[in-house]
């Protein structure tokens, strides 16, 4: 019983933790865009920017009013669909969340303007958008649009997609330059690096290590790696040099943000246990990917 009711305080715990994130991660998102986004006159980018340029171009040279609000709407109904694959119902209604949250606080917060200075604007703005997107993510949350399909091509080649995301804004933006003028599209693509930068260097969920443990307890710490990471292992029989003494080398592939946890653990069942991690850039083989709940 004390077991069930413990299990039910981590889960609820980690309800209120995501919750807060994503409370934090709108704010922070919506103050982006009053404060920094708008006043710096930043194209952006996007699904909104695909549907807002779609739609500019669609008047300009078809004479065709297409209403960018539908073109954003059916371009996140298919990201959603895709995402779906990787994702839980969870993940699912903290964005969810997340969206009508920086809706909410974008029509709470009035424009306002720090300093003068687009270049200011533009790197400082894309630093709090980051760790908007940065907080959404550790929510097991996304902000949407694009970062879904980040996620997606994340989750399926088993590194980090951030940077391909950027290249892509960058190119939307780059086409907003040509026929709109590229004073705001510069500054907009510094927005963009400088956003890209934060959730490149501080998420880790898709940036995987590899462990060695060197253990005499192997199918304790064996039935560990597999309860905590849904991997399993490979076990090399071993003996040390000086003592003599037969142990058990454990090797495996896991997730960066696993690691802490993990380590911790072992080393309650083996006081006496070696590891190793380093990072690992490419897998060749079987890796399944631990789904976003």
């Amino acid at each position: 019983m004390n077991h069930i009711n413990k299990s039910k305080n981590q889960l609820f715990n980690q309800h209120l933790k995501s919750l807060f994130l994503v409370i934090l991660s709108s704010l922070l998102s919506a103050v982006a865009v009053q404060g920094f986004v708008e006043t710096a006159h930043l194209y952006p980018s996007g699904f909104l920017g695909i549907a807002v340029l779609t739609s500019r171009l669609s008047l300009k040279f078809l004479n065709f009013d297409l209403s960018f609000n539908f073109l954003y709407l059916i371009l996140n109904l298919g990201s959603i669909f895709l995402v779906r694959k990787v994702a839980g119902k969870k993940f699912l209604l903290y964005s969810g969340l997340q969206f009508v949250l920086v809706s909410f606080f974008i029509t709470l917060i009035p424009r306002f303007s720090l300093v003068d200075d687009p270049l200011l604007l533009s790197l400082f703005g894309g630093v709090i958008a980051g760790f908007s997107s940065l907080l959404a993510l550790q929510a097991n949350a996304s902000s949407g649009g694009m970062d879904f399909i980040a996620i997606y091509m994340s989750h399926k080649h088993n590194k980090p997609f951030w940077n391909q995301i950027m290249i892509f804004n960058i190119l939307i933006l780059i086409i907003a330059g040509i026929y709109f003028g590229f004073y705001d599209a510069f500054y907009s693509m510094i927005y963009q690096f400088a956003a890209t930068y934060i959730i490149n260097n501080f998420h880790d969920r898709y940036k995987l290590v590899s462990l060695r443990l060197i253990t005499s307890k192997p199918e304790e710490i064996s039935d560990l790696i597999f309860k905590m990471t849904q991997h399993g292992a490979t076990q090399l029989y071993a003996q040390g040099a000086y003592t003599k003494e037969e142990k058990s080398m454990l090797i495996l592939v896991c997730n960066s943000f696993e690691v802490n946890e993990l380590v911790t653990e072992a080393q309650l069942i083996d006081p006496q246990i070696f590891i190793t991690v380093s990072k690992t850039e490419q897998i060749i083989g079987n890796y399944d990917q631990k789904n976003i709940e």
